[in-house]
């Protein structure tokens, strides 16, 4: 049995200053900018991966330097609490990786990254100091499978040099450090497996802890609609048998996350069926990119669910804009988002909220000790 681990989003929703903000936004109805934005600077990456689920995205330009260091500002003005620079591309590809992290910080706009880990050494400084957390993309245990999956154009696998910043990175660290290891696999042209990297979760589930990171986590793949990649059944026995052997890892300092969508996968579900048929969430989060503002993350790229252009309008105008008003209007999961969407159980919180089934501030002592809800 999968070891498993909630990610905690619904508890997070219980702090004290995000239910004011619920309070304020959903049963005040007042004015208010997201609360969390998932920025993508770039679409610029130097991996090629083969199963990227930006694939369609990627190496389309990025977002202009003076105005992405204005948006500390503009979100702050709105307010943003958190913000988690992303791709699309690799963040910290954009050559103002680090003055972004910088701008954001004075904002007092808390920030998490995910990377792929190959120039963390650049900015090595400025992510002890300023991030919340950092989460690197490896998806491998060794340099072999690194290379297989994960592909650098110059034919050499940039493992030794992610494991390097990632070692470096721990010994100074102030926020949380993650290795991530989604589950991939390939196959040939009649359906039949060729390999999976399954084979290196305990390898690199051993590594992660030895290298000082804060937790690793086991994730499924999705396809470019973000539906749940089918898993042979081979490639579940495999990554079963390895996540078993890596129980015994956890402890007060480590710990191994799993989450539900893992075991989903591997038992063949690839759907996620929605019983309400508005997103509450996207009022609290959205995802700003080289290609457009969306609904979000799940969306991004998604014209019909566009709601504005950071290139040519203020985030502000885009976020109480009319467009947006009209996007919204016409999401509705039970039909847009069959897809296995990690805040299904925030909006089922919030829909209870909304109808008065579950009250706010039942503890008003619950400290604020995470802004990424």
């Amino acid at each position: 049995m999968i070891q498993q681990r909630a990610l905690s989003l619904v508890d997070k929703l219980n702090q004290k200053k995000v239910q004011d903000r619920i309070k304020s936004l959903y049963l005040n109805k007042e004015k208010s900018g997201p609360w969390v934005i998932e920025l993508d600077p770039t679409t610029a990456c130097n991996l090629a991966c083969h199963d990227c689920i930006s694939a369609n995205l990627l190496n389309q330009g990025g977002i202009e330097s003076e105005r992405l260091l204005k948006l500390a500002s503009k979100f702050k003005e709105i307010g943003v609490k958190a913000v988690v620079l992303i791709g699309g591309g690799e963040p910290m590809a954009h050559k103002e990786f680090g003055k972004l992290v910088e701008a954001f910080a004075a904002k007092d706009i808390h920030i998490g990254v995910t990377t792929n880990g190959t120039l963390i050494n650049r900015y090595l400084d400025v992510c002890v100091e300023y991030l919340s957390w950092l989460r690197v993309s490896v998806d491998a245990g060794s340099s072999e499978i690194f290379q297989q999956f994960r592909p650098h154009a110059s034919g050499k696998s940039q493992f030794d040099l992610v494991i390097s910043n990632m070692k470096n990175l721990a010994k100074k660290k102030r926020g949380i450090l993650g290795y991530s290891f989604l589950l991939l696999s390939r196959f040939d042209k009649e359906g039949k497996l060729i390999d999976t990297n399954a084979v290196d979760i305990e390898k690199a589930g051993i590594l992660s802890k030895e290298i000082g990171c804060d937790y690793f986590e086991v994730k499924p793949a999705f396809d470019l609609m973000h539906y749940l990649q089918q898993q042979d059944r081979k490639v579940a026995d495999i990554a079963n048998k390895q996540l078993e052997n890596i129980k015994k890892l956890n402890s007060d300092t480590f710990k191994v996350i799993a989450p539900y969508t893992l075991e989903e996968a591997l038992k063949g579900a690839t759907v996620q069926a929605k019983d309400y048929e508005r997103c509450l969430v996207s009022e609290m989060r959205t995802v700003v990119s080289p290609s457009g503002v969306y609904v979000c993350p799940y969306h991004r790229g998604n014209l019909n669910m566009r709601i504005g252009d950071i290139h040519k309008e203020s985030f502000k105008d885009i976020w109480f804009g009319q467009k947006r008003k009209q996007v919204m209007a016409r999401v509705n999961p039970k039909i847009h988002c069959g897809f296995h969407c990690i805040r299904d159980g925030s909006n089922k919180y919030l829909e209870k909220v909304m109808s008065g089934e579950e009250s706010l501030n039942k503890n008003p002592n619950n400290k604020d000790y995470d802004r990424f809800i």
